[in-house]
């Protein structure tokens, strides 16, 4: 079984990123445990507390008080590229993004390209979201399993020459199961990815100057669009 763990960025409501960082639910402990590691390094090396959260868009930014000494902007950054470069190159997480106006949607298209490629390779999924849409994505998804239309890329479904066909999701198990970012490592990693792939989609000039706009070229070839 597959783990995905789901979180978001948006540019004021009008993109909306959702991420997934995929793993082998047998291997959680190994990969924790990598993780935990890492972030023992970023103690050692930066004096980012084990407990503090990571928020992308607050790391960027320069705000609150992560670490038991300051880092600059620019320090904050190389920091941040470290992350993605540990992302893709510990092996041990396969990424997914989908980018859309509506933010349901696009949570709606994460979904459907996780359970595809879970379906190609014989998985079931199981999924971590960010706390804040429990409600709503629960529905979502059990709504999926029975009405799921997908449109053509082709313009008609070759079978019935309709414009949508629907393809009920059938390799999510269970509902989602919400955690709070700030106790989970692996939301926090996926909500740095989401984060780099906003800023490659939509720059901003006081983050391209620190290299935000091509961070995300570090997760490329990990990642399913």
């Amino acid at each position: 079984m597959w783990f995905a763990y789901i979180d978001e960025s948006k540019e004021q409501n009008s993109v909306f990123i959702y991420s997934a960082l995929i793993l082998r639910g047998e291997r959680w402990p190994t990969v924790f445990s990598a993780v935990r590691d890492f972030r023992r390094r970023l103690r050692k090396d930066y004096g980012i507390f084990l407990s503090q959260e990571l928020h992308a868009w607050k790391f960027a930014s320069g705000k609150g008080q992560i670490a038991d000494r300051p880092l600059s902007k620019s320090q904050r950054a190389a920091i941040f590229r470290e992350v993605l470069v540990f992302v893709a190159g510990c092996g041990k997480f396969r990424l997914f993004a989908s980018i859309n106006s509506n933010e349901l949607y696009a949570f709606e298209r994460l979904v459907n390209r996780i359970n595809r490629t879970a379906e190609a390779h014989g998985e079931h999924v199981l999924l971590f979201c960010d706390e804040g849409q429990e409600v709503e994505f629960t529905r979502r998804i059990r709504r999926m399993r029975i009405h799921n239309p997908i449109p053509s890329n082709r313009g008609g479904w070759q079978e019935s020459d309709t414009p949508t066909r629907n393809i009920p999701v059938t390799r999510i198990v269970e509902d989602p199961i919400f955690k709070d970012s700030k106790d989970s490592y692996f939301i926090q990693l996926v909500d740095f990815c989401s984060y780099a792939l906003l800023r490659m989609e939509r720059p901003i000039p006081s983050r391209s100057i620190l290299g935000y706009d091509d961070m995300f070229k570090l997760l490329e070839h990990r990642a399913f669009n």
